[in-house]
C-alpha cells in the first residue's frame, strides 16, 4: 500500500476547514490505493517557501511515495506557481497528487 503526507492549505482554511481538508486528502490517498502517513501544513509565515513540507521531505522518510496537497493554490502563495518546488519534488521521486483538482 502506499504511502503519503497531506499538506493542507492554511491560507484556504476559511473557506474550506482543516477536518474538510483532511478527509479530502485521505479519500484522494485512498483512491490512489494509499493511506496518509503524515499531516502538516505551513505556517502563514512559511506560505510563500514552503518550507514546512519542503523539510519534511528532505527527512526523506523511507516508504513515502508521494505527497497529497489539498489544492494546486498552495503553489502560488509566493505570487507565481512555484514550478521550481514541483520540479524539486518529482526529482525527489515522489509523486504529487492534489485532492481538490
Amino acid at each position: 500500500m502506499k504511502q503519503y503526507y497531506s499538506c493542507l492549505d492554511t491560507a484556504y482554511v476559511k473557506y474550506v476547514p482543516q477536518p474538510l481538508q483532511h478527509l479530502a486528502n485521505a479519500d484522494k490517498a485512498r483512491k490512489l490505493g494509499g493511506s496518509v502517513a503524515f499531516y502538516t501544513s505551513e505556517d502563514f509565515a512559511s506560505l510563500a517557501s514552503q518550507g514546512v513540507i519542503r523539510s519534511k521531505l528532505e527527512e526523506r522518510t523511507e516508504g513515502i511515495n508521494g505527497v497529497i496537497f489539498f489544492t494546486l493554490r498552495q503553489f502560488f502563495y509566493s505570487g507565481n506557481l512555484n514550478i521550481e518546488f514541483l520540479r524539486y519534488i518529482l526529482d525527489l521521486g515522489y509523486e504529487i497528487h492534489f485532492a481538490r483538482e
